[in-house]
């Protein structure tokens, strides 16, 4: 018996098998909508795989950059400067170049170290030579081995003299050398060998210092000082990045264009024992 459907008052009929058969397209018709919109759908998996290892790939850099992004610890940074133990009963020994003879000022007693010998109190003897350095023995040609090394070694050949507290100062003459891994070996190497001399001696360093325009002159072989200075461990007091001498206050503590004048001395003296203070506290 087939079953008849009227809609709207009598228009065309429907049978069950015309249902069945158009209930079937139905299917097939939605079945085959979701394929479409699968495949539409498919590259869009790639695309997003490929942004997502591209984001990866592009933060992996900064993870391994991030070592080599820490600043460097430099000794004018305070809250990693190195001290020193000042002993109970400080013998001091500073050693340098001309600036430690007292070239330049009035007299040789009003030379920067005579100052600061003066200001600590302490049993202090002064050993400048001009023309020397770390690496620089002296002479035109590096000839007269006045190497500091070599001069401390003199030095502690007397048994008279046994320093527990050893300030060098110097490099502006080791410019003259064309290699800077050279003064950065001869720094340490020196600083080293002080505390063979002299066991238990506390090292610091007073990097090269001069009047404007020759401070601006200095300041690569400045940090090949600094550079030995922390090989060895040793604190590093920094004129040259300090901006001690600067353009306007280099005329009146200039003696000759090489040396401080007596008030440069003096200048060079105060400078000194503000850090020798922040590195002994």
């Amino acid at each position: 018996m087939i079953c008849r459907v009227t809609r709207n008052g009598g228009g065309p009929s429907i049978t069950k098998q015309e249902w069945i058969k158009y209930a079937a397209l139905f299917v097939l018709a939605v079945a085959a909508f979701g394929v479409a919109a699968l495949a539409l759908m498919g590259p869009r998996g790639p695309v997003e795989a490929v942004s997502a290892r591209a984001s990866t790939v592009a933060a992996t850099p900064t993870a391994t950059a991030s070592p080599a992004a820490t600043p460097i610890p430099t000794a004018t940074a305070p809250a990693q400067q190195l001290k020193i133990q000042l002993p109970a009963k400080p013998v001091v020994l500073i050693l340098g170049d001309s600036y430690t003879a007292g070239d330049g000022a009035a007299r040789p007693d009003q030379g920067w170290a005579y100052v600061v010998a003066g200001e600590l109190g302490y049993p202090t003897n002064i050993e400048g030579l001009g023309g020397t350095g770390f690496a620089w023995g002296g002479g035109a040609q590096d000839e007269l081995n006045g190497e500091y090394e070599t001069r401390l070694r003199e030095i502690a050949a007397d048994p008279a003299f046994v320093p527990n507290v050893l300030i060098l100062q110097g490099g502006q003459n080791d410019s003259a050398i064309a290699s800077l891994e050279e003064v950065r070996a001869a720094t340490a190497q020196t600083i080293e060998a002080a505390r063979r001399f002299w066991p238990g001696v506390q090292v610091v360093v007073l990097g090269p210092s001069a009047p404007q325009p020759l401070a601006e002159e200095l300041r690569s072989v400045n940090s090949a000082v600094r550079a030995g200075a922390a090989a060895a461990n040793a604190p590093f007091i920094d004129a040259v990045e300090s901006n001690w001498f600067t353009a306007a206050n280099s005329p009146g503590f200039d003696a000759d264009g090489a040396h401080p004048n007596t008030a440069g001395h003096a200048y060079l003296a105060e400078k000194f024992l503000e850090s020798w203070r922040s590195l002994t506290q």
